[in-house]
């Protein structure tokens, strides 16, 4: 992985409360479980907060490559993050709601580094189900052709001894 979104928070710290810095980004990232396709964008802003900094990125985008998960097709999926927000601390708070959330000023070089909770935002932001289009027919389950690309003379196969959810037929009546 590069360098990250790193900011100097040196001059913030020094300041009083509620100061910001507003910051605009344009940086290529690479993650080992993610497949970037470009740079990560959006704006950042800065507020020196009682206990350290608190980091706000708004209008993040991307592109992210994965494939369609009905027909494999190699696709490109935008990314928009309107929103993500990190509080970092200079000393261990009082009360830790949860140890896994909890982001600190690195106090030799009073920096922050919003690559992980970032990763973190972009994983969530994945779809569901990644397709091509919604109009995409997939593979056949039998003969594995492209159903966009070609129609295939297969029946679907029917599951009827293998519905769970059957029985409830049975209660609506």
């Amino acid at each position: 992985m590069n360098n990250g979104i790193v900011f100097d928070v040196g001059k913030l710290i020094a300041s009083g409360e509620g100061v910001r810095d507003l910051y605009s980004f344009d940086i290529p990232l690479d993650f080992d479980d993610i497949n970037m396709k470009s740079s990560v964008c959006g704006k950042a802003e800065l507020m020196r907060i009682e206990e350290g900094v608190n980091a706000r990125l708004t209008d993040v985008e991307m592109l992210i490559g994965g494939r369609c998960d009905k027909c494999l097709k190699k696709i490109d999926n935008k990314v928009n993050i309107d929103q993500m927000e990190r509080q970092f601390f200079l000393h261990k708070p009082s009360y830790i709601e949860n140890p896994n959330d909890t982001f600190f000023i690195d106090e030799k070089t009073f920096t922050i580094d919003l690559t992980e909770p970032l990763r973190q935002e972009i994983i969530l932001h994945f779809p569901l189900v990644q397709v091509c289009s919604k109009s995409c027919k997939g593979i056949c389950p039998i003969c594995g052709k492209d159903r966009n690309k070609e129609e295939c003379n297969c029946k679907p196969i029917k599951t009827e001894g293998n519905n769970p959810l059957a029985v409830l037929k049975n209660l609506i009546k």
